[in-house]
């Protein structure tokens, strides 16, 4: 399952603003390494500030539902005001993990830098899927749904 949030950033928050109120949206009393947020403030606030996930979202997996973080920007993030819907679970409890996009010649240092501040946290090309995104495997079978069967008397 995945929960989406839209988080208002730039020009109604600064980038610093926009992942401060993602911390505190993603963080609570039982979040396990929740410093390696704040240690990794300066990478994300940098893609924030690129605007990358107005299309390409800040993901967390953990225990529970996947979490998408789509940031809004100019007159939509005007428009959607400062409020930030709470979640029902805390994404960072347990083990977790975060991928994000950034631009393709920044991944390498990016990534260096997370390792050592925060290595729950990778980034990825903007333009690629992140390294460990679950694919469904050739094992997977899919079934079809015939709903023609609902209309039958």
């Amino acid at each position: 399952m995945r929960i989406r949030r839209d988080i208002s950033s730039i020009p109604s928050r600064s980038a610093k603003q926009t992942w401060a109120a993602i911390v505190d949206l993603v963080t609570a009393r039982d979040s396990v390494d929740a410093h390696q947020l704040e240690a990794a403030a300066s990478v994300m606030e940098s893609l924030i500030a690129d605007e990358h996930p107005a299309t390409v979202p800040i993901v967390f997996r953990g225990s529970g539902p996947r979490l998408l973080i789509y940031c809004l920007y100019d007159e939509q993030a005007m428009e959607a005001g400062l409020a930030v819907d709470r979640l029902n679970f805390n994404p960072t409890a347990g083990a977790w993990r975060v991928t994000a996009p950034c631009e393709a010649e920044d991944v390498d240092w990016m990534n260096k830098m997370l390792k050592e501040r925060a290595p729950r946290i990778l980034v990825h090309p903007v333009d690629e899927p992140p390294k460990d995104a679950e694919e469904p495997t050739q094992d997977a079978k899919g079934f079809d749904i015939d709903w023609g069967v609902f209309n039958r008397p």
